[in-house]
């Protein structure tokens, strides 16, 4: 008997899983047996809208895929699961920019900070050629002054032996506007890492899928 095209799960058996609609995959990716799929493409679109694309459902919420799918505990667990491992292949086949040629770098190479929930300090240590030696963890939490200090950065950019840096960080509400007390951190670091001969390039603010350049804005 031939395969019915016209149903969800035909279609994708047909056509594959990179042919077929976001609705489609919705439908399928949040049902739980054959059935349901071929009987939920209403479901598949509800939750489709409220995506951008297809790397924006890393940012579905519990409560989306109960209210909309149906979906409990562990099954909903699951359901993010396997898109977060999905996003993180892709990423992963991409690779991390190797040099740093402007704050969009920045971005692809924290992208990861788009959806955060805290705040996390980044600093992106440089050589001669603006090659990524390694991008250092350096605070996680609200910044302050006090907080985020000179000390810890430089540190880890004498032990890296790094010819320069970029330092960055998220803001969890996806504004990535600079706060007065950002613009005070980044002043404080430009003025030690002239001292150090370690120059601070740049402050990259993540907001969800955008970025702020203190430098580009003439903050610095």
């Amino acid at each position: 008997m031939p395969e019915d095209r016209d149903t969800v799960v035909g279609r994708i058996k047909h056509l594959g899983v990179h042919s077929v609609s976001l609705v489609d995959l919705c439908a399928v990716a949040f049902s739980r047996r054959e059935q349901d799929a071929n009987a939920s493409q209403e479901m598949g679109r509800r939750v489709s809208v409220r995506l951008d694309n297809v790397a924006g459902a890393s940012e579905l919420a519990l409560d989306l895929l109960r209210d909309e799918c149906g979906l409990e505990g562990f099954e909903s667990l699951r359901c993010l699961a396997l898109i977060e491992i999905g996003r993180k292949s892709a990423l992963a086949r991409k690779g991390d920019p190797d040099e740093i040629q402007g704050p969009s770098d920045v971005l692809y190479l924290l992208d990861h900070l788009s959806n955060e929930k805290k705040e996390y300090f980044y600093a992106i240590l440089l050589n001669s050629a603006n090659v990524v030696l390694r991008k250092a963890l350096v605070h996680i939490g609200t910044l302050t002054m006090s907080i985020v200090g000179p000390r810890e950065i430089f540190r880890e950019a004498i032990r890296e032996g790094a010819s320069s840096m970029i330092v960055a960080h998220n803001h969890p509400s996806g504004d990535p506007t600079p706060s007065p007390e950002d613009i005070e951190i980044t002043r404080h670091l430009v003025k030690v890492g002239e001292l150090l001969d370690i120059p601070v390039l740049d402050h990259v603010i993540i907001g969800h899928g955008t970025y702020r350049s203190l430098s580009e804005m003439g903050l610095m």
